[in-house]
């Protein structure tokens, strides 16, 4: 057995021993705020529900590439379960339009921010297609999202000498 395939196995079983812990597991409408800590523990970040209650989110970064958000109700019961980062709530981010709390709001907390004289840059750590990537949205003075780049993730991705494909 190589290298990658004892690392896989590996994996693997820390997978199914770690299962009931996965945030997938979390179910909506049978879970108690008590057993999602119990769980997964404490939350990354909490933030008010304007319909009542709280959102918690669990980011899986910075290396990782899931951000969990779970809205928790006033009776303490999970009631909705979001992967956040996935290609389709990427591309919901629009340049000119979209503003940080938008951005805040649809992929959850950036693992990075790196403010520059005229912008303000927020990434995340996400699966884009079959490769990973670094997101990356680039914002104004003014709070407004001036644009977008993806940029390959060398970690994962290395130098496979193929010009990118």
């Amino acid at each position: 057995m190589n290298a990658f395939s004892r690392i896989s196995a590996v994996l693997l079983v820390i997978g199914l021993l770690g299962g009931c812990a996965m945030p997938a597991a979390i179910v909506p409408n049978s879970t108690t705020a008590d057993e999602l800590l119990k769980k997964l523990g404490q939350p990354t970040d909490k933030r008010a529900n304007p319909q009542g209650g709280e959102f918690w989110e669990y980011a899986y970064g910075p290396e990782g590439t899931e951000t969990w958000l779970f809205g928790v109700d006033n009776s303490r019961m999970v009631r909705s379960s979001t992967q956040l980062l996935t290609e389709e709530r990427l591309r919901q981010v629009e340049p000119g339009k979209s503003t940080e709390s938008d951005v805040r709001a649809l992929l959850g907390k950036p693992r990075y921010t790196t403010r520059y004289r005229e912008e303000t840059a927020w990434e995340w750590r996400a699966r884009i297609g079959l490769d990973y990537g670094i997101y990356v949205v680039r914002f104004g003075p003014d709070g407004l999202a001036t644009g977008i780049n993806v940029l390959r993730d060398m970690k994962i991705d290395g130098d496979r000498g193929d010009g990118g494909r």
